[in-house]
């Protein structure tokens, strides 16, 4: 019999934040994953993913709501939702095409297991296996780890792994009288910041409903490289320097004296919490003064330590503190999500090489054809692979427009080089330089 239970933090910070999709974008919540089964057999690759589904719950569970709240039933045994298929070629474009296909058919929120896979063979020998996993179930931490637990186990079936606290039990503990003292604490938190005052310039939309946004992604690999020496030079780390260098933007192109912006936290600050295997991410709002006559270095490190308070905070009940929100004013609509967390930041590191910060590699500016067109009206996500930073800006033109968001980048670019060389300079002196290295900024831009 399947086992109930409500919904971790996590998880109803997920469903929270899936619910609001338009229908024709839930798929935005998938993640994907490739992994090769060169050399490996069939029954290899089976047993291993049986015992995957077996080790964590995560995979055997689905989501149901009752009465308007949603709940999960952890299933004992699942069958595993791998389509197997025999095609004629199995090379790395194949392998892409299969996967761009995988991850744009949305879950089900309720009723199904959320993830699905594709195992593709050529002349009966397994080539490669294309997963979708809906970011109700998992988050790309988990992602990794189930990916390492695969390749362990297919070269040993006995393989053993520490699962960490499962969604469950987790649920049930955050709800116990023990995390009374973290639930009053992040709800002290999100008092401070409600009664600072939200963004209340940045419009917000209602659950589902579309508003043409503009997308731009930098990168480059000198960014990469310097936001690292400006790190250790101040004493924080690479992703305080780059926030810190946005929410700078940010407050040029509102007016604004504070922003409030929404920082994703992984929430596996223990040893305990980086074994499991669920979804345990959530924002966190900071409120972050931006003082135009401070200097870069006072600017970066006042960022820093007040994100790295927030981050205490990072795990709480969502619909308990849309509760504590009322209080302070409903928005116009009937979306939460969207209203509270209005201005986010998340920064993805995928590895561990950094970029020499002499690289003279150039710089990309890519804008998106289609951007999201839900959600929030200002949002970056920083992707950091193989010494490479991706700094991707999504704005509504309302709020900062093509050119205010070109305006930005350029700052997150020269303010890195400054931070790394200068950090006594003003921060006023961000902005109006166009003159930047092209590996730190495209000069056609």
């Amino acid at each position: 019999m399947p086992v109930e239970a409500p919904l971790s933090f996590g998880q109803l910070f997920s469903w929270r934040d899936i619910e609001r999709h338009p229908h024709d974008w839930v798929h935005e919540a998938n993640l994907p994953a490739m992994w090769d089964l060169r050399g490996l057999t069939l029954d290899r690759v089976m047993t291993a993913l049986r015992t995957l589904a077996g080790r964590h719950e995560a995979l055997r569970t689905t989501y149901h709501v009752r009465g308007g709240t949603p709940y999960q039933k952890v299933h004992g045994a699942v069958t595993l939702p791998i389509e197997l298929v025999e095609r004629d070629g199995g090379d790395q474009q194949e392998a892409e095409r299969t996967a761009a296909e995988l991850i744009g058919r949305p879950f089900p929120m309720s009723g199904d297991l959320n993830w699905r896979g594709l195992l593709v063979s050529v002349k009966g020998e397994p080539k490669f296996l294309a997963l979708s996993i809906s970011h109700l179930i998992m988050d790309a931490w988990s992602v990794r780890h189930l990916r390492d637990q695969f390749r362990a186990l297919v070269e040993d079936p006995g393989a053993t792994a520490d699962p960490g606290p499962v969604p469950s039990a987790l649920a049930l503990r955050q709800r116990e009288d023990a995390w009374a003292a973290r639930r009053t604490g992040a709800e002290r938190h999100w008092r401070g910041v409600l009664a600072e005052g939200l963004m209340d310039e940045l419009p917000t939309l209602p659950s589902r409903a579309y508003r043409n946004r503009l997308e731009a992604t930098l990168h480059s690999r000198r960014v990469n490289g310097l936001s690292h020496v400006a790190a250790k030079r101040l004493g924080v780390t690479a992703p305080a320097v780059v926030m810190a260098l946005v929410a700078a933007g940010v407050a040029r192109h509102t007016g604004a004296e504070r922003v409030t912006m929404s920082l994703m936290a992984s929430n596996r600050f223990s040893a305990e919490t980086q074994r499991a295997v669920g979804t345990l991410n959530q924002l966190v709002p900071v409120v972050l003064p931006v003082d135009q006559g401070a200097t870069l270095a006072e600017h970066v490190r006042r960022m820093h330590w007040n994100a790295a308070r927030a981050y205490r905070h990072g795990s709480y009940d969502l619909d308990r503190i849309t509760e504590v929100a009322a209080e302070y004013g409903r928005p116009g609509h009937g979306c939460w999500f969207n209203h509270l967390l209005r201005c986010w930041f998340n920064y993805l590191q995928i590895d561990d090489v950094v970029a020499d910060p002499a690289d003279d590699s150039p710089a990309e500016l890519v804008w998106t054809p289609l951007a999201q067109q839900y959600g929030q009206a200002f949002r970056v996500r920083v992707q950091v692979s193989r010494g490479r930073t991706s700094l991707l800006m999504l704005s509504d033109p309302d709020v900062i427009p093509a050119e205010g968001m070109l305006d930005i980048l350029r700052g997150v670019g020269r303010g890195v080089q400054l931070a790394a060389t200068d950090p006594d300079a003003g921060l006023k002196e961000l902005w109006g330089g166009k003159d930047l290295d092209p590996s730190l900024f495209p000069r056609e831009h």
